[in-house]
């Protein structure tokens, strides 16, 4: 018999729960990033003591290093030594520490919808790969292309093609989603796959808005017991 193809709307429900464990990973490292920033920040004020702690030229003198070894083993290897005002700089909420992590979880996500998802939406539906289309993915290909290839810069001539994150970003700038920015981006690609599974399952217009979308629940579906009692 020939293979079963998967199901359109398990292939949807497969990529939101992706999108749902990138928003857990970004959560995650946003609060380790703000945890590394008090905490060395209070080391720092202790060390040099009230009447250092606000002069410049002592707090470039305070050196934070890290290790991926036990530091109370000898001959351990730092992995980094840095400036403490340049450590607590880079963890700061907009720091380069923040940023990176939101380029990645965009190049991830797209990534993973462009060479996984979508050609399995195509296969399912039986349709042609170009018929699978979302507004959002479309954006985040021109922001992953311009993190990737355009050392972060978004160009006039592909911000012009933006059609729902042209305000979020300046054209010829450099691309540092915050937040906020994250937020949305997050919340449309779920309401990209809401309408996606609402044309699949053809349901009826005015009965769910997908642009009032502001996240979604996945029940797990169990399957019924198909063995028999004695």
């Amino acid at each position: 018999m020939p293979e079963l193809l998967e199901k359109f709307d398990d292939v949807i429900r497969e990529y939101i729960a992706l999108v749902n464990a990138q928003v857990g990973v970004y959560m995650d490292a946003l609060s380790g990033f703000a945890g590394h920033h008090v905490r060395i920040e209070r080391q720092v004020n202790r060390v040099l003591g009230p009447k250092k702690r606000l002069d410049p030229k002592s707090r470039e003198q305070v050196i934070v290093w890290t290790s991926y070894e036990d530091p109370s083993r000898p001959d351990v290897i730092h992995n980094r030594i840095i400036r403490a005002d340049e450590y607590i700089a880079i963890n700061e909420r907009d720091g380069s520490n923040e940023v990176q992590q939101a380029r990645s979880v965009i190049i991830f996500l797209f990534t993973y919808w462009e060479l996984e998802i979508r050609p399995r939406l195509a296969a399912a539906a039986g349709v042609d790969l170009n018929e699978i289309q979302s507004e959002i993915m479309g954006d985040i290909r021109l922001i992953r292309h311009a993190i990737l290839h355009v050392r972060g810069v978004l160009r006039q001539g592909d911000h012009q093609k933006l059609k729902v994150l042209a305000d979020m970003f300046l054209p010829d700038k450099p691309i540092r989603p915050n937040y906020d920015d994250m937020h949305r981006i997050f919340v449309l690609m779920k309401q990209d796959c809401a309408q996606l599974m609402c044309d699949w399952l053809q349901v009826p217009k005015g009965t769910i808005d997908p642009a009032t979308v502001r996240d979604i629940a996945l029940q797990q579906v169990r399957e019924p017991n198909s063995e028999k009692s004695d």
